[in-house]
């Protein structure tokens, strides 16, 4: 009987990459959601080095195949095992069940020789010469040979010819089925958890009620258990990579598995396996909540999960697969209460979950594993302190995570994945360095970081996650291009990360990251072109990212990760409409984006970003009010941001990011209201604003914007002021920009602000 369904015989010199991709195709194709693969094919991962004792298990390995898939070229062709390979199976079975896949070279069919035309150099293995009746089922794969991605849908559709035939069905009704089961998968599986429910509990009666079955018993409830804690998983995970589920539908779905998880705890309550499924189920839901834009139920979740794992440590006593996943459950939370601006407590969450991972890493030298999961919490923690504006500790924190990752890098495989983490180090310590002002230590960073991820990139071609990076390290280059005025430059960056996206976009037009990533890299071109003068081209390719993400927001109608990036692109579209006089077109944009912050913020009462967002668009739409001449209309618009900003900025404690944008609503404010004649309104509002602009400076010296903003601030002052108060104005703010300039740290755009203080000052004498 056939133990495989198909045996794959390729070229490991060139053609390793597309035979992995296509194995995977062929045997997930028509899976059902309960399987672990549709086919089993078999895919020789050994060398050509391979001594010839390896033959024995080769060939018996194609006597147990139905079917052999032959990836031709010239290199194949060449190749003694494939030839063998290709020898024994005409030997032993037929032409029938041989497939062929052209990964290089050109093949043709001689329909009056009836056979292959065969050039000098052919791709075929001579020993099909003249073997075929008819002409056999050949695909053409020769657009995947440098890298061949199995979510491809391209490339999924070439896998399908082969796997139809050998499932023996046609091609559309394989494609129309694996449709079919992706979308009833889900449901299957929910259905299957509540059947599984009755089982688990029928077993844990079973073994109260009639102790002579205990053991056959426990041998059902273990099976159980085991299956739902593989529901678990296919269900949270799979809700996260479907687009268009709403999270009404989520609630729903996660609502049954938990009923099923806590049903079959109740009938055990002190089967500490029982609740570290339940700790892995909240954990997952944490994990999906947060892919939705939930962050509210993802952290009730997340802090449940880390309870639970507590309970299950006071009674059990410490031991390191606990803690490890106690540290797990810190960083969650963590990241949760990042995102909605909870900086103090994500901190807090990030240090505690430091220790153990320190205590752990100290307990066991040898391990590295142990060492290198120190280094997400150093990365976090200096994520938490860059947005805090403490440099040198976001700095500490990321050089003694990059020291780790080179010392790992340095030893023993997996040396790759090592290298890769040493990319991310280093663009981490970029981006503290640029905070901080240091743009020559900032493109150093960035320079290497970059030059690593190229050659990692270089070496497998087939990896997409590596030229992803390369974008990465492209759009820090840019922005640092940007920062000290070379828009050339930043333009050749932002332009290279740019068509390295749109590539990666065109391997899988179903790959949203990655579609997301040219509205992203557009949106970056743009902002340059726009700096250069070049509003035309800047305009169009704005428009073309909004296009990009309002296809995204389409096809899922309830993630609220694409609204946002409609709303932020909108935004630039209205700047540049207000910039070229077409008020309405701005305010057209503006107010489209403050409805999608309105949304956002009604779905999710929690989340500080979208109120955020809020009072950022009642601002764009002050300015425009304010750039039309309704002066009204822009004071209320400015104190609807206003009102939003204070509540921010005391919604979350050490939200230094809330407190600018009080700074800047209130200066706005200032401005209008000096506009309209209100001197003392206007200098009311700039004091207070000033008044933030100083506690920022003060909190961290070398943060340029906060310093700049302070300046902003003191020559507004003074323009409203006089005698002793105007000269105490101007002479600060002289002070700043000239500690700037002579720290190297002030930016271009602003080196002319000199002159102007020096001008103020000399009107007040």
């Amino acid at each position: 009987m056939p133990v495989y369904d198909a045996f794959i015989s390729y070229s490991h010199a060139k053609d390793k990459p597309v035979a992995s991709a296509l194995q995977s195709v062929i045997q997930r194709l028509g899976k059902p959601w309960y399987k672990r693969r549709a086919l089993r094919v078999f895919r020789d991962d050994t060398s050509l080095s391979a001594t010839p004792q390896l033959w024995p298990s080769i060939e018996q390995a194609l006597a147990q195949s139905r079917y052999l898939l032959l990836l031709s070229s010239p290199e194949a062709a060449a190749s003694p095992w494939v030839a063998k390979e290709v020898e024994y199976w005409l030997a032993n079975k037929s032409t029938d069940t041989l497939f062929i896949g052209v990964t290089d070279g050109a093949l043709a069919w001689d329909g009056e020789a009836n056979d292959f035309k065969w050039t000098p150099k052919p791709p075929l293995p001579e020993v099909l010469k003249g073997r075929f009746p008819a002409e056999p089922k050949w695909v053409d794969l020769t657009a995947y040979r440098e890298g061949a991605d199995p979510r491809n849908a391209r490339f999924i559709e070439a896998g399908a010819d082969f796997a139809a035939a050998i499932h023996g069905m046609p091609k559309e009704d394989l494609l129309s089925q694996e449709v079919r089961q992706q979308r009833r998968a889900l449901t299957l599986a929910v259905s299957a958890a509540t059947l599984l429910l009755l089982l688990a509990i029928g077993a844990v009666t079973a073994g109260i009620i009639a102790r002579t079955q205990q053991l056959r018993a426990e041998k059902n409830f273990a099976a159980a258990k085991d299956t739902v804690d593989n529901l678990i998983f296919n269900i949270a995970q799979g809700l996260r990579n479907v687009e268009g589920m709403r999270v009404e539908s989520i609630d729903k779905i996660l609502g049954q598995v938990r009923s099923t998880v806590d049903r079959l705890a109740e009938t055990d309550p002190d089967n500490i396996s029982l609740l570290r499924s339940k700790d892995v189920m909240l954990d997952e839901f944490a994990k999906t909540y947060m892919a939705a834009g939930n962050l509210d139920k993802a952290l009730k979740s997340a802090e449940e999960s880390l309870a639970l794992l507590r309970d299950i440590a006071a009674s059990q006593g410490l031991n390191a697969q606990i803690e490890q996943d106690l540290a797990v459950g810190l960083l969650r939370i963590g990241d949760i209460k990042n995102a909605q601006r909870n900086r103090i407590e994500a901190l807090a969450a990030y240090e505690e979950s430091l220790a153990i991972v320190r205590k752990l890493a100290a307990a066991d030298k040898g391990n590295k594993e142990a060492q290198f999961n120190v280094t997400p919490s150093l990365d976090r923690i200096g994520d938490i302190k860059l947005q805090m504006g403490e440099h040198a500790d976001a700095l500490k924190a990321f050089e003694e995570s990059l020291a780790i990752r080179r010392a790992l890098a340095a030893g023993d495989k997996p040396q790759d994945e090592w290298q890769r983490s040493v990319v991310v180090s280093l663009g981490k310590i970029c981006d503290v360095k640029r905070d901080a002002g240091d743009g020559k230590g900032a493109l150093e960073a960035c320079e290497e970081s970059l030059a690593l991820a190229r050659r990692l990139a270089d070496s497998d071609k087939t990896d997409t996650q590596r030229q992803r990076d390369v974008t990465i390290g492209l759009e820090r280059l840019g922005g640092l291009k940007l920062t000290t005025g070379d828009l050339s430059g930043a333009q050749a960056a932002y332009g290279e990360g740019l068509a390295v996206r749109k590539r990666l976009a065109a391997l899988d037009e179903d790959n949203t990251l990655w579609r997301r990533d040219v509205g992203i890299g557009l949106g970056q071109l743009a902002d340059v072109k726009r700096m250069s003068g070049d509003a035309k081209g800047a305009l169009a390719d704005y428009e073309e990212g909004l296009a990009i993400f309002r296809q995204l927001a389409a096809k899922d109608k309830d993630n609220a990760v694409w609204p946002r990036d409609i709303s932020v692109m909108l935004d630039k579209i209205g700047y540049m409409k207000l910039g070229a006089g077409d008020n309405s077109g701005a305010l057209a944009a503006y107010q489209e984006s403050l409805d999608i912050g309105r949304e956002l913020a009604k779905a999710d009462p929690g989340n500080a970003v979208w109120k955020r967002d809020m009072g950022v668009g009642w601002n764009k739409i002050g300015d425009v009010q304010a750039a039309s001449g309704d002066l009204t209309s822009a004071l209320q618009s400015y104190e609807q941001a206003l009102a939003i900003a204070r509540d921010y900025a005391k919604s979350v404690p050490g939200n230094l990011e809330g407190r600018r944008d009080l700074s800047v609503t209130l200066d706005k404010i200032g401005d209008t209201k000096l506009k309209a004649g209100d001197t003392a309104g206007s200098l009311a509002a700039y004091e207070e604003s000033l008044d933030i602009s100083h506690e920022l400076a003060a909190a961290d010296r070398d943060n340029v914007t906060w310093q700049t903003d302070l300046v902003v601030g003191l020559y507004k002052l003074a323009e409203l002021s006089d005698g002793d108060k105007r000269r105490e104005a101007v002479q600060e703010a002289l002070t700043i920009i000239e500690r700037l300039e002579s720290e190297g740290k002030l930016p271009p755009d602003k080196k002319n602000w000199k002159d102007i203080l020096l001008a103020v000052q000399n009107r007040a004498q």
